[in-house]
């Protein structure tokens, strides 16, 4: 079967971490399809205030002002009628109301329109509905347009500080929505994204007895489920299991192995071979289906372990996942396309290497592009770190008002006006503060690089000249960069997890090693740890670590190693603390409570087998106790509290790290300012009246030794 590819990125404006809730509030599976799109049951509707989507009251200003916002849908949902805007807008009462009015267009097409009067200058409110058909696929994308007059005078001043409308944050959007008609494989990554903490996690499905070709594919599914996560900058929430849930989920495991949960939707298994649509495929086929019924779930399945592994391989891979076309494909062993070059393989990223397209923005006034991205925790920023953007300006811009401006973490890096030298692109470049951009004042790593991208665009006013709003554009291109030159830090801290595990700056592969016959509570901390790798790997392009038990590893030289269980559970983890019990049997700076007896440690050291690699040892008495320390790696909020090599980790107690790690990163010299004291300052009294005794003292001696040395010589004449 030849497999066509059709990628899909949502282009949303919104802030990253404001649009996750938002997508996960609409999360599809609420409400199970019937066979008929007309007969499907209506979700319950959401609604939703602009701040809590990231849009808190905004302002227009200058004479035609204009704000653009964007809502996205879920992919699996569509919108159905009764979605509506529900706005409320302040604005200047010097308007003229035969003059001032604001038109709203939806996806392109304007869709409501209204007169700024006296009556409507304080809180007034509109309803925009948003027509169904004009949905698009990915969202709405809402440009609320303002023509803005004080005067009746042709030539009147554009940009008068009176001129101005606000859009408040309490304004609404409801969005009821219904299930498509069918899901398709080319929205994974949208489909399985992270569900909100009101919603029930995601299950993984797998075989009670997994084989080791099953174990290693569901161990490459979570660590996808991971990356589809950081790519909304979420944590991963997933449940194992062993059973087919209600709700959202993923099964793998080969067709035999699936007792009861065949036939799925078109796949079958006649005792021979895996069936789709009734023919049967080679037994060395993988297979990905979608079932369309209900929440999303998907099939990972083969005739044998092996074809399963080749199906979870096409999920972890870019360039075989980019084929994926339909709901559901039959996996061959195929080449590979090339590989394009991974971002930061060099110390730099282009946007398009990180997954962000263009971003165009239209009309006079100042507009603003949000952008979240992630770099490797484990560097160390050098000086001359740069970001270049590269614009594109309609010539329709008067270039002496116009500017575009940048900040990353809410660090102004400074402003610089539009430039329109010649026809092509015009590249922007910014200095980054690099230890600013490494480690915060308490020593955390920094990982996120949010930008914020700001630009006005002024229309030109020169001898009354009215200037269609829509003719002032500009567009920020895939082409833009960060430019990173640094150093790979040495220490060994479990702030920046996982490197030096799992980074773009070493070769060494990742191995996650179970104990010998592992039970299902152990199985499930081994994945949910998968989750975690995918949601902090630097980029895409990292290859998935290997997951195995103790009596399956080969070799334990040439690899990074995580080791799961204690001395009495894992043979290595014994052996490890044999060879180095200073660093992994020692509790070091714990401190444990008489009263508590649940508890793991994270400590992370040197591979007593590789050179250069890194160990991590999750040692806990029991399953539970492994699954705290998983959680604490997980979860934003804990991992942040990570310092140095050693955690001990409680449930309901903050992480307890090692007092005194020298391995803890120091804060940034720039915010950490120190006074310059004056050397006859520093020095006490009785130091500077003993020098002066030596110095005369010296002298002295070097008088007395020149005239020995001149009577000598003229006793010798």
């Amino acid at each position: 079967m030849r497999i066509s590819c059709y990628h899909h990125r949502i282009c949303t404006r919104l802030s990253l971490a404001w649009a996750l809730l938002f997508l996960g509030a609409l999360v599809v599976g609420a409400t199970p399809p019937s066979a008929t799109a007309a007969a499907r049951p209506q979700s319950e509707s959401g609604t939703h205030r602009f701040a809590e989507l990231g849009y808190g009251d905004r302002t227009a200003r200058t004479m035609h002002g204009g704000l653009d916002y964007f809502f996205p849908v879920p992919a699996g949902e569509e919108p159905v009628e009764g979605a509506r805007l529900e706005l409320i807008y302040s604005h200047s009462p010097l308007l003229l109301p035969e003059r001032s009015t604001m038109t709203i267009i939806v996806n392109g097409l304007s869709v409501q329109s209204v007169r700024l009067t006296p009556d409507t200058r304080t809180r007034a409110s509109l309803t925009v509905p948003l027509p169904p058909d004009l949905f698009g696929g990915e969202g709405f994308f809402v440009q609320v347009r303002f023509q803005m007059r004080l005067t009746h005078d042709e030539c009147e001043e554009t940009r008068n500080p009176a001129l101005w409308a606000t859009i408040h944050g309490d304004s609404r959007l409801v969005l009821p929505t219904q299930p498509v008609g069918t899901y398709r494989l080319e929205h994974l990554d949208r489909l399985f994204r992270p569900p909100s903490d009101n919603r029930p996690p995601l299950t993984l499905i797998i075989p009670p007895a997994p084989s080791p070709e099953e174990l290693e594919s569901a161990g490459l599914i979570t660590f996808q489920l991971g990356r589809w996560a950081s790519a909304v900058h979420a944590d991963p929430r997933l449940d194992i299991s062993t059973t087919l849930p209600e709700g959202a989920g993923i099964v793998v495991g080969s067709a035999p192995a699936l007792t009861g949960m065949l036939p799925w939707d078109v796949v079958g298994w006649n005792g021979d071979a895996v069936t789709l649509r009734g023919v049967a495929i080679p037994p060395d086929d993988g297979v990905l289906a979608l079932a369309n019924g209900g929440a999303p779930r998907l099939l990972v399945t083969g005739a044998t372990p092996a074809a399963v592994r080749l199906a979870a391989q096409t999920l972890v891979t870019p360039e075989r996942r980019a084929l994926l076309d339909g709901a559901y494909v039959a996996i061959t062993d195929a080449p590979v396309p090339e590989t394009a070059t991974a971002p930061w393989t060099n110390g730099a990223a282009s946007f398009a290497q990180l997954g962000v397209s263009s971003r165009s923005i239209s009309g006079p006034g100042e507009h603003r592009i949000d952008l979240a991205f992630t770099r490797p925790a484990g560097w160390r920023l050098r000086d001359g770190s740069t970001l270049t953007l590269d614009v594109e300006v309609t010539p329709a811009v008067r270039r002496e008002t116009s500017w575009i401006a940048a900040s990353v973490n809410g660090i102004d890096l400074g402003a610089q006006p539009l430039r329109f030298d010649t026809a092509l692109p015009h590249r922007y470049s910014f200095a980054l503060p690099a230890d600013l951009l490494t480690t915060t004042l308490d020593g955390r790593s920094v990982r996120n690089l949010d930008l914020t991208v700001r630009l006005f665009l002024d229309p030109p006013d020169e001898g009354c000249v009215i200037v269609d709003g829509d003719s002032l554009r500009a567009t920020l291109l895939p082409t833009s960069a960060w430019r990173l030159p640094h150093d790979v830090s040495s220490t060994i801290d479990l702030g920046r997890f996982p490197a030096p595990l799992l980074s773009v700056d070493t070769r060494l592969p990742l191995t996650v090693v179970l104990p010998q016959q592992p039970d299902a509570r152990e199985y499930a901390v081994a994945l949910r740890l998968m989750a975690a790798l995918g949601r902090w790997a630097d980029t895409d392009s990292i290859p998935p670590p290997q997951l195995t038990t103790a009596d399956r590893l080969e070799e334990r030289d040439g690899r990074h190693l995580i080791l799961i269980g204690g001395s009495e559970r894992n043979v290595l983890s014994a052996e490890v603390i044999a060879r180095q019990p200073d660093r992994f049997a020692t509790p070091q700076a714990a401190v444990y409570r008489p009263d508590e007896t649940g508890q793991c440690r994270l400590i992370l050291g040197l591979s007593p087998w590789q050179r250069d690699a890194a160990l991590l040892l999750i040692d806990g008495a029991t399953p539970e106790d492994l699954s705290t320390c998983v959680a604490a790696l997980e979860r934003r909020e804990t991992i942040e509290r990570l310092r140095g090599p050693l955690v001990l980790i409680r449930t309901n107690a903050p992480p307890q790290n090692s007092a005194g790690a020298s391995d803890v990163a120091s804060p940034p010299p720039s915010l950490t300012p120190q006074i310059e004291t004056p050397l006859l300052e520093r020095l006490p009294g009785w130091q500077i009246a003993g020098a002066v005794l030596l110095g005369a003292f010296l002298s002295a001696l070097v008088i007395l030794l020149t005239i020995q040395v001149r009577g000598r010589t003229r006793r010798r004449g």
